[in-house]
């Protein structure tokens, strides 16, 4: 009896041994994947590339720009290893980042056309109301993209952090 407890007694402490291994291992790929994917995506710009900003076509180029930039970045992290407990958590990342890039994208055309079609006193004076509401309008997405990320241990993919638009005032 005496050496069937001290079996138990063994099997236990190299149980105990074996799992914080395991887990060591799992945060250590954790932690090289967060290094790996802040490596790309650290300091990611909006858009990289010049435009001429003052017309309908160079805002259109900006959101291409916007839209390629993200992709470029995220090509590189989707060729990444993933650690397995992290891929759902880690496609939901990658999902928010491609939408919030296409959100930027598109309200960067929308705030050219809103202003564009203001020419009246009265559409001059709803323009500020009007802008505040389409560089906003991405926030919730980016809240939610920003509380994927903090899971992750990673930056914003898409360049749109860097701008703090969410403390601007009236």
């Amino acid at each position: 009896m005496r050496g069937f407890s001290v079996l138990v007694g063994a099997a236990l402490a190299a149980a105990a041994l074996v799992v914080p291994a395991g887990r060591a291992a799992s945060d250590d790929s954790a932690t090289a994947y967060s290094r790996g994917v802040s490596r790309i995506c650290a300091g990611a710009l909006l858009f990289e590339q010049s435009h001429d900003l003052g017309t309908r076509a160079g805002a259109l180029a900006v959101a291409r720009d916007i839209r390629a930039s993200t992709a470029r970045r995220l090509a590189r992290v989707t060729a990444l290893s993933v650690p397995r407990e992290l891929r759902r958590l880690n496609n939901r990342w990658v999902s928010s980042q491609r939408r919030l890039a296409a959100s930027y994208a598109r309200n960067w055309v929308r705030i050219y056309d809103a202003i564009e079609a203001a020419v009246t006193p009265a559409q001059n004076d709803a323009l500020p109301s009007r802008l505040h509401r389409l560089v906003h309008a991405p926030d919730r997405l980016r809240l939610a993209a920003g509380r994927l990320a903090l899971k992750l241990r990673v930056p914003d993919c898409t360049g749109g952090e860097a701008l703090d638009i969410t403390s601007t005032t009236r």
